[in-house]
């Protein structure tokens, strides 16, 4: 058994195997490789026998905000083994070679989607996220222009991305995009239900979501500095939200967000989803990195605090 990164001309082998353990589909993963700017084969760790890729890790190069500034952050994703290979200790031993590539290029931080102990005992630890649950009732005149993302106008990618940065920054654990190409091949292809809320011409505030059924599910959401002022974007949250219920032809639908943005926190209903894992792998490249990983995620500076439960949230649109 050989452990080490992917050859470049082992790609197409590596899209086999994953194609195969999960049930994503080829063209899920392919995606996640060709749009990713900050793709690297080395990030790509598997485990080989007699010529045949049987498991895998890929790290997920990216930056993340951490009390208002970016920091490293290495994403564990496509963890998988062929089901004659597994409890051989093949992903755990990956993951601890993924570990020495990120300490070898210098990433902070760690992070996954997952709760499993093997996780765990390689020094990741669960950060819970909140979400609100509350029916919008659809409202066709509301104060903004409330249309689809163009991601074709590069200016207004452009604007849109300049309000991301200054939004996200107000949160802790979402991803820095500060490469063009990841707004016009990863998010245009990840978030096809992308909306922009304009007024006098300007680009005010932007949500991208996913419908199902009765139930309206937020990816993201961006409001500009002037909609934040205003009880933290709620109204411009509020009214996209109830403009594209009506665009949707529906009287009304439960949605459910991230609780740290527009007042969530005071929502009818809060929940915990999913499992966000995070592993500290350079203590000395963070600020406060003595706290706990929790309070380190939940927390923000004075100079950021919302006076709010946590500022922890990931964009379902970022998810590897």
């Amino acid at each position: 058994m050989e452990f080490r990164a992917l050859y470049p001309d082992e790609l197409e082998k590596w899209l086999d195997h994953v194609t195969h353990v999960f049930s994503g589909g080829r063209q899920y993963f392919s995606n996640h490789w060709h749009n990713d700017p900050w793709r690297d084969p080395e990030g790509i760790r598997i485990a080989i026998d007699n010529g045949t890729i049987v498991s895998t890790v890929r790290v997920f190069i990216r930056k993340m905000f951490l009390h208002g500034e970016p920091v490293t952050v290495g994403g564990i994703g496509e963890v998988s083994t062929h089901p004659e290979y597994r409890r051989r200790g093949l992903a755990t031993q990956l993951l601890k070679d993924s570990i020495e590539f990120m300490e070898s290029r210098d990433i902070a931080v760690s992070s996954l989607h997952g709760s499993q102990r093997i996780y765990s005992i390689e020094g990741w630890e669960k950060v819970p996220r909140y979400y609100a649950r509350q029916p919008v009732t659809a409202k066709k005149q509301v104060a903004w222009d409330v249309r689809p993302a163009n991601f074709d106008d590069t200016a207004e990618v452009k604007r849109i991305a300049d309000l991301y940065d200054g939004y996200a920054r107000k949160f802790n654990g979402t991803f820095v995009r500060d490469e063009m190409a990841y707004w016009t091949a990863w998010v245009r292809s990840e978030s096809p239900n992308a909306w922009v809320a304009e007024r006098d011409g300007n680009i005010e505030g932007y949500v991208s979501v996913v419908r199902r059924e009765d139930q309206l599910n937020v990816k993201e959401f961006i409001a500009s500095e002037a909609a934040f002022a205003r009880e933290r974007g709620k109204q411009l949250f509020e009214d996209m939200l109830s403009n594209i219920i009506a665009q949707m032809d529906a009287a009304s639908l439960e949605v459910v967000y991230p609780a740290p943005i527009a007042d969530g926190f005071n929502a009818p209903a809060i929940e915990e989803h999913g499992s966000t894992m995070y592993r500290i792998n350079q203590p000395d490249a963070l600020s406060n990195a003595s706290d706990s990983i929790p309070n380190l995620l939940h927390n923000q500076p004075q100079s950021l605090a919302q006076g709010i439960k946590s500022h922890h949230i990931f964009w379902y649109t970022d998810g590897f």
